[in-house]
């Protein structure tokens, strides 16, 4: 019994390790946050490259003289400057239409975002509205980007909504009114994506 006592007593005196326990307890927490600043830095990268992107792409639309852009043109001018989003052109759903402002109130723009549906057939989606609107109007474009979390077990990755397929969404949201002389009788032009993730 003296035996046992004396060894843990020798045991507790015993500093060979304790670095290693230190080690054991910190550098989890400190990867942890390491990995959550860098998620949190890249999500905001994106979100920034997303707007500048639409932001190009609208004033694309407004100086084209009346000229109806084809979808293909517009997800292609939003993804040359969104850099940070890969297979960018198929991860984005681009909404346009007209916002019909209430008088002496807010233009209702709808709560509904529409996004890419990658879980299903492409032939299967729902159409989305892509109306350039006419002459004197205000218009809307939201933009969608499905975007895959880095880290998805850190803080701010887990608690970023998801789909089934594990994209989350970037939305961005900008207004113009069209030009006076702009036809108006442009055709409503409705896009092969789905909807609802």
């Amino acid at each position: 019994m003296k035996r046992i006592v004396k060894w843990f007593s020798s045991f507790g005196k015993n500093q060979d390790g304790s670095s290693t326990v230190e080690f054991v307890l910190i550098f989890p927490a400190f990867m942890f946050i390491f990995f959550t600043g860098f998620e949190s830095g890249y999500y905001m990268l994106r979100g920034v490259m997303l707007e500048r992107g639409v932001d190009v792409a609208v004033r694309e639309i407004r100086l084209a003289n009346g000229a109806i852009p084809e979808l293909g043109e517009v997800k292609t001018n939003i993804c040359d400057v969104t850099l940070m989003l890969p297979d960018c052109e198929n991860s984005l759903q681009v909404e346009i239409r007209p916002v019909a402002p209430v008088p002496g109130g807010v233009a209702d723009l709808g709560t509904e975002i529409d996004c890419i549906d990658k879980s299903v057939d492409p032939a299967d989606a729902v159409l989305s509205r892509y109306d350039t609107g006419s002459g004197n109007q205000l218009m809307m474009v939201r933009v969608c980007a499905l975007a895959v979390p880095m880290f998805p077990t850190t803080l701010l990755g887990a608690g970023l909504k998801v789909d089934t397929q594990g994209h989350y969404a970037l939305v961005s949201t900008s207004m113009f009114v069209n030009e006076p002389g702009l036809s108006t009788d442009r055709e409503v032009v409705p896009l092969s994506v789905a909807s609802g993730s």
